[in-house]
């Protein structure tokens, strides 16, 4: 059976309410924070309703719901608040870390009535428009196609915007000979957990369990997701089941000896292991890092090439450092001076200044950024929350000189704002969490710990086929 996810998702809901008509419907309601009762988690809070953007009370305000259960399932994905609480409290296991990221973002087309290109046609791509950028192409039935680029933590580029990197990888003359005369369907971008193994949490704990991709299921060898995030999660189903028909509670251990259990012993484990250091050498260079993937790979897992994943604010050069022999610093001063008073990123201004050909646009595929968030889906933001991405040191942000949030951002939804602390949109937000991993100011005295802070929200980019 082959269904989409969106088509999955509405199924589920249309059989719950169908089974459940008098239920509380809460899939409307984000959840705040996990309910910890020293170190149990005994359920989650929901988000506080009636607030305004500062979260403060206003009228109608509903404190957020307290749901408490036996047994809290996290899956909230990479940038989940959830999970990242839970991080934050109990820690990662000795050794591990989520510092391997990558920020993808993805179109669905309809090909050109001429295309050649069959269903089930599939390329990937490495190299362009940039050495260390990852594309793809998917065909599928009725001449439908997904493609995108995956733009990767050690991409050391300040302006690393994923939008217009895509243009120019579809401008490519081998892709856009197929993709020319075709039209965006919908549009979308995640940010996706790299580190593999290594981003692995504490898996289980007294009343949770993690399961997905937040839970270090991503195999970074064969960049496959899917497959693994689902298999966790079947994993925890039988081990609920068994611990259940033995009436045993849900107790760190007892989910240690049967979820755990089930996962070391299968086969997400034993890939898990092949690829836990498979892309560690790209931390040193493009050439390095696919010798690394190759011996890793042809080894099984025992032989790769080292390098220590870094932080963005260790290992970003300055615009000035980067650019430097192709833009001159007093153009990048003028640049950004006048891309502030028009409320833009700088990215646009700074590619063009250092011979980046412009995009054709030709309102169909080609079409501006703000254009794709209008075409390719639509941002629900409902009144009554607060906002889910703060600035939590607003001197930080002053003093920092790539803010990278706002040439990362996938919506445009931060841009340049007074003071030098950026201005936040929720109305475009896509809730891809890549200003969180692309932030290059560190809290003082917590090394690993930005200064964005990505809480739970409404919203997001709404389409069931992307």
């Amino acid at each position: 059976m082959i269904f989409s996810m969106g088509q999955f998702g509405a199924s589920v809901e249309s059989s719950a309410r169908v089974q459940a008509p008098a239920r509380s419907d809460l899939a409307g309601t984000p959840a705040a924070e996990a309910l910890l009762d020293g170190q149990r988690v005994t359920g989650i809070r929901l988000l506080d309703q009636g607030v305004d953007k500062q979260g403060r009370p206003v009228d109608g305000f509903a404190p957020g719901m307290d749901i408490h259960a036996a047994l809290t399932v996290v899956g909230d994905g990479p940038v989940g608040p959830i999970g990242r609480q839970l991080d934050a409290h109990f820690g990662l296991p000795q050794g591990h870390h989520t510092r391997d990221w990558a920020v993808g973002m993805k179109f669905v087309v309809d090909l050109p009535e001429n295309t050649p290109l069959q269903p089930g046609t599939v390329w990937h791509t490495f190299g362009y428009p940039e050495p260390e950028i990852f594309g793809f192409l998917y065909v599928h039935p009725d001449r439908v196609a997904s493609l995108g680029i995956f733009v990767p933590s050690w991409f050391d580029s300040p302006m690393r915007t994923a939008y217009r990197y895509l243009q120019h990888w579809m401008l490519h003359p081998y892709l856009w000979r197929h993709l020319e005369g075709g039209r965006l369907r919908s549009w979308g971008a995640k940010t996706l957990g790299e580190s593999g193994r290594r981003g692995e949490p504490h898996l289980v704990g007294d009343g949770y369990a993690r399961i997905g991709e937040g839970s270090g299921t991503t195999n970074v060898l064969t960049g496959s997701g899917v497959d693994e995030a689902w298999a966790s999660g079947v994993q925890l189903a039988e081990a609920v089941l068994e611990l259940l028909e033995a009436g045993k509670p849900f107790t760190r251990a007892n989910l240690e000896a049967t979820y755990v259990r089930r996962r070391r012993a299968s086969w997400l484990e034993t890939e898990a292991r092949v690829a836990e250091k498979s892309r560690d050498g790209f931390q040193s260079g493009v050439v390095r890092g696919l010798i690394g993937m190759a011996v890793a790979g042809l080894t099984d897992g025992r032989l790769a090439l080292g390098g220590e994943p870094q932080p963005p604010w260790q290992r970003l050069p300055s615009i000035e450092e980067y650019y430097r022999g192709r833009v001159a610093p007093e153009e990048i001063v003028r640049l950004r001076e006048q891309c502030r008073a028009q409320g833009v990123s700088l990215h646009n201004a700074l590619m063009d200044a250092a011979g980046w050909p412009p995009i054709p646009y030709d309102g169909r595929l080609l079409v501006s950024h703000q254009d794709a968030l209008l075409l390719g889906g639509k941002v629900q933001a409902p009144p009554g929350y607060a906002d889910h991405v703060v600035f939590l040191y607003p001197e930080l942000c002053e003093r920092c000189g790539t803010k990278i949030c706002i040439e990362a951002c996938s919506g445009q939804a931060i841009t340049p704002g007074e003071a030098g602390t950026p201005a936040f949109d929720r109305e475009k937000c896509v809730h891809c969490g890549a200003c969180l991993w692309n932030c290059a100011q560190p809290v003082p005295g917590h090394p690993d710990q930005m200064n964005i802070a990505f809480r739970a929200g409404t919203g997001g980019l709404h389409s069931a086929e992307n």
